[in-house]
């Protein structure tokens, strides 16, 4: 069958495949029908011993396609007139041998049959098939020779054929299918030599149980003995090795007999009849077997491979927990680095006034950094998460870029870089979350200005390319060597050193990459090597069709939550309120109810939720400000008894530092009108009063 698989590959042109598969197929079909039928027992039955066509029929279908059958009829009817028989009989024993092939090999393609038989279930199906196929086929041919002599069923007849052909496929049918699917194979000398040992043995012992008359060793017959090379075969060897030992078993054990009996006798056909039963037996003991062992070092292959994937998922973890470490060392690093200068500034203001002014700008700053550090986090976290949302409005490219060079320009100026800017006049209309945007570029360039010694220069250029605008950030810093490059976005463990060069969480870079990506854009960066300084690249979509500028309802505040203008500009905007701030951080809730005093509301301070709640019975306040992780009870359930006492009557704004989607949601759903994520500043107070007021 090595042709079954040569023709696999001719070119396709349909009909010329099909007839040289047909003529092959018939061929081989015919010359073993020719030489089966010299294997018919004398006598009135008339039933055939060895079979071997039914494999080569079985084979041919299930390989090149179940229409062909007609090859396996015609070949068989031609076989069979030639051979003498009436062209009525012949016609019926033709149909019998064809239906047994078409039916075996239907039944192998419906169950889903491989013939690797490496499955346990491929063998049952082959099983199955041969079994269904043959006792077809006896009925048929018995039921035509039966019409041909005119007499009743001969159920002998039917034993014999089913027998015989059963036996013959077992026999013939694996080794026909197994080979003739994948005949080429590459084995090590190790396993050349491990081969020749096992087949070796296989057909010595055979030729002495069958060729010879030392078929026995101390009364025990060499059959015996040769189940130890099968077994080992099916072991070592799997399906291939066990299909082929089966097949030499039989050939050599068929020829053996009519090497010794001569023509074909009762005796002879009894004898070769015992072999058939024994070779059948043997095929379904250890074609199962094989096909069993198969499957076991399939699962044990499986097996490893999980273990070895647990492997790389544990030593993932491990470098994870290591990087994760590392990570909040630096973070608490980062953190305390604008904390320190804000509490050396009140010390200052406590001692002298000189000053007073820088101090506040210096303090404002940065708490900006300390925000702007905070909102990054969870930034890159609701965006893994998959939890992160962009409100897109259009815009112009020129107003996001001038937000982001007004927010990155007090980092510049303190490195003392020299920075430029080539932006076109002419407004290029964009669909983006302004706020969003902006943030990819101050990370741009706050990541230029640090990795860059002081005094460098740094650039922007925009322009458009296409159907899409390049924005190039180039620097002539320390640059990023090639093996970087590649991890130069990753988060945490990605980006993070401590030494040589700048600290930092290295988030900045991932947030940019991720937030282009929201906007369908793409970053990209390029460095020459170290100290050859280094080009991001961001390429953002722009419109098909310009649209006329929308002016959004309300323009969020970027960072600068803490600047003194914006204090100036929002304080006592709302008018005097009466205001229940609740918080369980004596410090904060003081804090805050002093600033509220110094722009004119009246305040009220409860540290509790009972205590809010008793509070709020006595001073009717007209706003709550609720933090959510009070001791007694959370700000929710608070929120749910002051909206039952007071009804729409007085309004509530969480005041909390869980600032996720789902939390303001379930802000919402509590009854809160509003909500703000700490640190917050008097302007986001001062904001929320005055919406509220106005609502």
């Amino acid at each position: 069958m090595v042709a079954v698989s040569m023709l696999a590959y001719l070119p396709h042109r349909p009909a010329l495949t099909y007839v040289l598969r047909f003529c092959l197929l018939a061929l081989a079909y015919g010359i073993l029908a020719w030489l089966s039928l010299e294997f018919i027992i004398p006598g009135a039955s008339g039933a055939s011993l060895v079979w071997p066509l039914g494999a080569i029929g079985f084979a041919g279908l299930l390989f090149w396609g179940l229409n062909l059958w007609p090859a396996l009829l015609l070949s068989m009817f031609l076989v069979l007139v030639m051979r003498g028989f009436e062209p009525s009989l012949a016609t019926g024993v033709a149909i019998g041998n064809m239906l047994e092939s078409l039916m075996g090999a239907y039944i192998l393609a419906r169950t889903g049959f491989h013939p690797l038989m490496s499955r346990l279930r491929d063998v049952l199906g082959l099983i199955l098939a041969v079994f269904v196929a043959t006792f077809l086929s006896g009925i048929i041919i018995a039921g035509s020779a039966a019409l041909y002599f005119g007499h009743a069923l001969d159920l002998g007849l039917l034993a014999g054929l089913w027998i015989g052909h059963t036996v013959s496929l077992l026999s013939f049918g694996p080794f026909v299918i197994r080979w003739g699917y994948r005949p080429l194979f590459t084995k090590t000398r190790r396993e050349v030599a491990e081969g020749l040992a096992v087949f070796g043995s296989i057909v010595a012992l055979t030729y002495y149980v069958f060729w010879t008359s030392h078929g026995s060793v101390g009364g025990v017959s060499l059959i015996y003995i040769l189940i130890i090379p099968l077994i080992w075969a099916s072991l070592r060897t799997g399906p291939r090795g066990t299909t082929l030992a089966l097949f030499l078993i039989t050939t050599m054990g068929i020829s053996g007999i009519l090497w010794g009996y001569g023509p074909i006798t009762t005796h002879a056909a009894q004898a070769l009849f015992g072999i058939q039963i024994l070779i059948g037996t043997l095929s379904l003991i250890f074609l199962l077997f094989a096909s069993i062992t198969e499957e076991r070092k399939e699962a044990m292959i499986a097996l490893e491979g999980h273990v070895d994937q647990l492997e790389v998922a544990l030593e993932k973890i491990s470098r994870e927990d290591t990087a994760k470490a590392e990570f909040i060392a630096i973070l608490a690093h980062e953190l305390r680095n604008p904390l320190s200068p804000v509490l050396s500034g009140l010390e200052i203001l406590k001692t002298r006034e000189r000053g007073a002014v820088d101090v506040h700008n210096m303090m404002g700053a940065h708490l900006n950094t300390l925000a702007r550090l905070l909102d990054d986090l969870l930034d890159i976290t609701r965006i893994s998460q998959k939890k992160f949302t962009i409100e897109r409005e259009t815009t112009t490219l020129q107003e996001i870029l001038g937000r982001s060079f007004e927010m990155a320009e007090p980092y510049l100026a303190s490195r003392g870089h020299t920075f430029s800017k080539d932006v076109p006049k002419e407004p290029m209309q964009i669909e983006a979350d302004p706020v969003r945007l902006a943030q990819v570029f101050v990370n741009l360039l706050n990541n230029s200005a640090k990795y860059t010694p002081q005094g460098g220069t740094i650039s922007l250029v925009a322009a458009r390319e296409g159907g899409e605008v390049a924005v190039r950030v180039r620097d002539n810093g320390q640059g990023i060597d090639p093996s970087r490059l590649l991890t130069i976005f990753e988060p945490f463990a990605g980006g993070v050193q401590r030494s040589p060069g700048p600290g930092g969480l290295h988030i900045g870079l991932s947030l940019a990459k991720r937030m282009a990506e929201l906007h369908g854009g793409t970053i990209e960066v390029a460095s020459a090597g170290a100290g050859q300084g280094s080009e991001f690249v961001v390429r953002l979509p722009l419109p098909d069709v310009a649209h006329t500028p929308l002016m959004p309802q309300e323009k969020k505040e970027a960072r600068g939550r803490f600047s003194k203008e914006a204090v100036a500009a929002h304080a006592s905007t709302s008018g005097p309120i009466k205001v229940l701030v609740v918080d369980d951080n004596e410090a904060a809730a003081a804090m805050l109810a002093t600033l509220l005093k110094h722009n004119g509301h009246e305040t009220r301070v409860a540290h509790s939720g009972q205590e809010a709640i008793a509070l709020a019975a006595e001073a009717q306040p007209q706003v709550a400000l609720l933090d959510i992780g009070l001791p007694d009870m959370d700000g929710y359930e608070v929120a749910k008894r002051l909206r039952a006492q007071f009804g729409q009557d007085i309004a509530l704004v969480a005041l909390t530092g869980y600032g996720q989607d789902d939390d303001r949601q379930k802000a919402k759903d509590a009854g809160f009108d509003d909500h703000l994520v700490k640190p917050v500043s008097i302007v986001d107070v001062e904001r929320a009063l005055a919406d509220l007021k106005r609502a």
